[in-house]
């Protein structure tokens, strides 16, 4: 119960940080959220058929599983590992979702 509050206070100031920013500026920031809150390298990509080129974040070059994700039809997003808790991954691709709808 205190994780999943821990994790909608981040989520809440996450949102905060990214209000009113370019699309392009707030992935760059939910990057780096992620990334010190989990130790997970997310990158985003801008899809054009089946191409995904790279807009923001950061990738890295470890052997870790990695893992594309399709959030719209223009943009997807690649986690590298399993950092993530099942739960909070859920609410955080609905979260990033709603952001790059708005």
């Amino acid at each position: 119960m205190k994780e999943t509050c821990e994790f909608e206070k981040w989520l809440e100031q996450t949102e905060e940080k990214i209000k009113e920013l370019p699309v392009e500026e707030k992935l760059e920031i939910i990057a780096e959220e992620i990334y010190s809150r989990y130790d997970a390298r997310v990158w985003f990509s801008e899809i054009s058929g089946k191409r995904w080129s790279y807009i923001a974040g950061w990738g890295g070059y470890d052997p870790t599983p990695v893992h594309q994700v399709l959030l719209s039809p223009r943009y997807g997003m690649t986690i590298e590992g399993d950092e993530i808790p099942e739960a909070e991954r859920e609410a955080l691709l609905s979260f990033i979702k709603k952001e790059l709808s708005t």
